[in-house]
């Protein structure tokens, strides 16, 4: 895997304020495992691109190279090999960054026909400024309670994670992580998943951990559950040593707001259509 240590250099330059550990970057970018469009200047790598299906996971331009047409010819090469894929659009991110971080590239990718509907926020927060008989948050209903999930609640959380959100399904049905249950009256209300060394953009020598996928099933919504769960996930993180909690991939700036969570960046959700091929224009 070292031959993608090149690729990782870059990236580290091209996006300074997302540092990332190397086997980080492998685990959650597969590199292996996607097509890979590479321009050279000689020995150096100038810029290049991984895509994944329908996903371009990430685009990188070595600094000197760019306003060269590079990083358009990159993203050509992309959109071509996505639409002989079968693919009739193509998403801009992946498994590190799930979108463009806004700045200077949403405007490289809007001239060339990408759109977006949203921008998906990025939060943290650090945890020895949290406190959880501080917190001024509405209280959650008489009888709720809150536990790790185990074998025997496989088939409840499902049913569970289908009713809150139905494509999180996949996601907990391979879950390795622990998964925070909130229970009332004997029924699962709400779940997380929690990871002690989830971050994926940690500060060296401190300890990162991660929330994701939270949520309440609809009839239990509005009751103050959800915050209630995700406060316990938040001490819980804390007490195995965590320095900081990132938070991913959300839209709920305020609502996070009031556990302590600060906004930290925010990325730009890009998608454009591709034309399938065979048809007249379809081929780039």
């Amino acid at each position: 895997m070292e031959r993608y240590f090149p690729y990782y250099e870059l990236y580290s330059r091209c996006f300074p304020d997302f540092p990332t550990p190397y086997q980080t970057f492998l685990r959650q970018l597969r590199p292996e495992a996607a097509k890979v469009f590479s321009h050279w200047e000689g020995e150096t790598l100038a810029g290049f691109a991984f895509l994944h299906g329908s996903s371009l996971a990430l685009l990188c331009v070595e600094k000197g190279w760019q306003c060269q047409g590079i990083g358009g010819r990159l993203l050509a090469q992309a959109e071509e090999a996505a639409q002989e894929q079968g693919a009739d659009q193509l998403v801009l991110g992946w498994d590190l960054l799930q979108g463009v971080p806004e700045g200077p590239a949403v405007d490289f990718f809007k001239a060339r026909g990408y759109e977006a509907q949203w921008s998906s926020i990025n939060m943290e927060l650090a945890l020895d400024r949290f406190s959880l008989e501080e917190l001024a948050i509405p209280p959650a209903p008489m009888g709720l309670s809150f536990r790790f999930a185990t074998a025997s609640d496989r088939r409840a959380l499902l049913e569970a994670v289908k009713a809150a959100e139905p494509g999180w399904a996949a996601i907990f049905e391979t879950c390795t992580e622990p998964v925070l249950l909130a229970v009332l009256n004997g029924e699962i209300a709400g779940f997380q998943i929690l990871d002690p060394t989830g971050g994926r953009f940690g500060r060296p020598g401190d300890r990162t951990g991660s929330i994701g996928c939270v949520g309440v099933v609809p009839w239990q919504r509005e009751k103050g559950i959800g915050l209630a769960m995700v406060a316990q996930g938040v001490q819980w993180l804390k007490e195995q040593q965590c320095a900081w909690i990132e938070l991913r991939y959300t839209w709920l700036e305020s609502w996070y707001g009031k556990l302590g969570f600060a906004t930290v960046c925010r990325q730009w959700m890009g998608e454009k259509s591709l034309p399938q091929q065979g048809l007249a224009g379809g081929k780039m």
